[in-house]
């Protein structure tokens, strides 16, 4: 047994979900039952006589799924039929680089991070963990892929496959979490991104990735491995991410994974308040009594970066919604809200959101520890705004990606910010969304010296 593997049976903080020694109870003259099933099997008999790539997945997954579920049925069913995403149509991340999506598992997550934007969005519809994350159609993804390399024909999104556009893993839900042993849905995506050359970038709070099962089905030239660590402090870890594997084990996945290979990336997004805002940057700053400070986020958490040889850093600042602020008060007891300044002019009436100047602060600290320890730095700018896109590239290792995986990753040569907005409109029922910025293909690192933000700031959140 590897160290990895080790040292999670030593620390058993990850949420069993659903336990593995589960019992299916089945009425036998109800076993044929499973119209879900017998259709997916369909599919892929015949994907497996059309296609070259030749699939081993056990489709038995799906049939148990759909057999426990059969008297209580899942709100949406019992897989999840939206495959792909192609997000940077939304107003407030239509410069991300990667933003052509893709989810394994969804409806939920395992990790129920009390801070997830995804969580507070769903949990409002009765759709969050309601009861636990389904698998997606793996047969969509197949087909998608055949249709798009081994034919000439038309389908939804046959033209971005057929550019390459790297594939973001993770972003409603956690595609590696510790289910996947039992479904391995993730594991069929690696193998089918292997066969077809096909670049990708993986967003993920999990060690799973970093056992061998999983890299041996990884391709570090195809893949960048971003792991999200918001906190050093494993006492409020465990209460704000009571699914996910510490924060220590994080950083031993990310040290194993840059040893055999691959380019990966702490994200620390999103980044918490320390102090209220203005602390920091505002001289006229007062507070009566003592200052609140709120001890997860840190800029020391550099140094254990540095420590686990973890050559690059990104990093966003967090803004939340009311539901997600309220939920974090309830798992650490501390009042996050009151960091916040609310005086009329914010960029959304519904999320909460640190000055500019304060947000530039906690950067520039970040990024000083990462150049004195030798790390690679960028900024993601989701949720803040598209003035932070541009405005802060001067703090940008690779001005050339916000995430850091052009020049680093050889397959990485196109990006969903290239895909012309009228493009994108298709892949949304949102079709009255306006193209907010006259800067929407101007390449990057040209006026980083100037610092020029000019019409850049960013629109109003409108609450789509």
């Amino acid at each position: 047994m590897d160290s990895l593997n080790s040292n999670i049976i030593m620390q058993p903080n990850v949420i069993p979900f659903p336990a593995t020694n589960a019992k299916i109870l089945i009425n036998t003259e109800d076993e044929a039952s499973t119209p879900v099933y017998d259709k997916l099997i369909d599919e892929a008999a015949y994907l497996d006589k059309a296609s070259k790539y030749q699939s081993s997945f056990d489709y038995t997954s799906y049939r148990n799924l759909e057999l426990r579920y059969k008297d209580r049925p899942i709100h949406g069913g019992v897989v999840m039929k939206t495959v792909f995403r192609l997000a940077n149509f939304h107003t407030t991340c239509q410069q991300c680089l990667y933003s052509f999506e893709i989810d394994t598992y969804g409806r939920g997550c395992i990790h129920d991070c009390a801070y997830c934007y995804a969580k507070a969005e769903l949990t409002v519809h009765g759709m969050w963990n309601n009861p636990i994350p389904v698998p997606v159609n793996l047969n969509e993804i197949r087909k998608a892929f055949y249709t798009a390399f081994e034919t000439e024909k038309k389908s939804k999104w046959a033209d971005l496959l057929r550019q390459r556009i790297p594939l973001r893993i993770g972003s409603m839900s956690d595609s590696f979490m510790w289910m996947d042993q039992k479904y391995k849905v993730t594991q069929e995506l690696l193998r089918i991104l292997r066969h077809y050359n096909y670049p990708y970038i993986v967003f993920t709070r999990s060690d799973l990735i970093a056992t061998e099962e999983y890299m041996n089905l990884l391709d570090p030239k195809l893949c960048s491995i971003q792991f999200s660590i918001s906190s050093i402090n494993e006492e409020l870890v465990r209460k704000m991410e009571p699914g996910a594997p510490s924060s220590a084990r994080r950083l031993k996945a990310l040290q194993k994974l840059g040893e055999a290979g691959f380019w990966t990336t702490v994200r620390i997004n999103p980044l918490f308040p320390i102090y209220p805002d203005g602390y920091f940057t505002d001289p006229s700053f007062h507070w009566e009594g003592e200052v609140p400070k709120f001890d997860y986020s840190s800029f020391e958490m550099v140094d254990a970066i540095a420590d686990h040889k973890v050559p690059a850093i990104l990093t966003g600042f967090g803004r939340f919604s009311r539901l997600s602020l309220n939920a974090i008060e309830r798992s650490t007891g501390f009042n996050l809200r009151q960091m916040y300044r609310r005086n009329g002019d914010e960029k959304s009436w519904r999320d909460f959101h640190f000055s500019d100047r304060e947000v530039r602060y906690y950067y520039e600290q970040l990024r000083n520890r990462a150049k004195a320890k030798n790390i690679q730095f960028t900024t993601c700018y989701i949720g803040n705004g598209e003035g932070h896109f541009w405005k802060d590239q001067d703090l940008w290792s690779n001005k050339k990606d916000c995430c850091n995986v052009k020049g680093r990753v050889a397959s990485f040569k196109n990006d969903s910010r290239q895909v012309p907005f009228e493009t994108r409109l298709k892949f949304t029922n949102h079709k009255d969304v306006k193209q907010t910025t006259s800067r929407l293909h101007e390449e990057l690192g040209l006026h980083v010296a100037n610092n020029i933000v000019s019409d850049c700031e960013g629109p109003k959140d409108i609450g789509l």
